[in-house]
């Protein structure tokens, strides 16, 4: 999965070339209104739980636990017209991170990125991210370990799948909901953990599971699937209130 969703203009950091930029910090995530799943961290599955299902996506070697925050492509049913995430739920690190990321560089080092074409820039107003020597602000420096600490967590999670690969605990799965409308949407083409092959695992891989700190994060995963259904139901409101309120269509000229 790309690491890139929302990012349009990503630009290395430059002490120099960004020595008056300011970022006026925003509780708006319109963003994200066209983002249907995000990558998720490991640490984050049993707070994500309560709000999304928590599924793996990618083929092969390449999968990626996701919240999924929409049951349509370019559908977010998390965040409003307005910008605002629902409140009361979780606001997943990849979604937090804006307009910031880090960018592997030579040596297995990072860099600091940012995307330039975010509003939210300014050289008038807003937080510095330099001093008057040029040197890191705090503010940028809480940035940076917080990216550094995501950064860390996604290693962990890819450790993670791994794992439950070894224990062929992986395995393709599809959830068919149907609402009291009657209604109904099936979820394809994602992975998931095989609940019947996680019970029959003998005690010395659940031991293990436990000591690696991996037995919490499959229990948040079965359980988030059960979101689908308040997910589902999120759904059929947001399009009802589309049926209300349609956008208007351009005028032609």
């Amino acid at each position: 999965m790309s690491a890139q969703i929302f990012y349009n203009n990503i630009t290395l950091l430059n002490r120099d070339a960004h020595k008056n930029l300011k970022l006026q910090r925003r509780s708006d995530f319109a963003f994200a209104r066209k983002t249907h799943l995000v990558p998720l961290a490991l640490q984050e599955f049993h707070q994500a739980a309560r709000d999304y299902p928590i599924l793996f996506v990618g083929e092969g070697e390449a999968q990626t636990p996701v919240a999924l925050l929409g049951l349509k492509p370019e559908t977010n049913s998390f965040v409003d017209e307005q910008g605002d995430w629902v409140t009361g739920t979780y606001v997943p690190a990849f979604v937090r991170r804006y307009p910031f990321v880090l960018a592997d560089t030579e040596n297995d080092n990072f860099s600091v990125c940012f995307d330039a074409d975010y509003d939210g820039w300014s050289e008038e107003e807003g937080e510095p991210l330099f001093d008057e020597e040029g040197k890191n602000t705090d503010y940028l420096q809480e940035v940076i370990q917080f990216l550094q600490s995501f950064t860390v967590e996604m290693r962990r999670t890819q450790a993670f799948v791994d794992r439950m690969k070894e224990l062929k605990l992986m395995e393709k799965k599809r959830l068919d909901l149907r609402h009291p409308s009657g209604e109904q949407f099936s979820i394809n083409d994602f992975y998931g953990i095989d609940e019947k092959a996680f019970l029959e695992l003998d005690d010395a891989d659940i031991l293990a599971l436990h000591k690696e700190g991996f037995l919490g994060a499959i229990y948040a995963h079965l359980i988030s699937l059960g979101s689908s259904n308040s997910l589902f139901d999120r759904h059929i409101k947001l399009q009802a209130e589309t049926q209300k309120h349609p956008e208007p269509e351009p005028e032609l000229h």
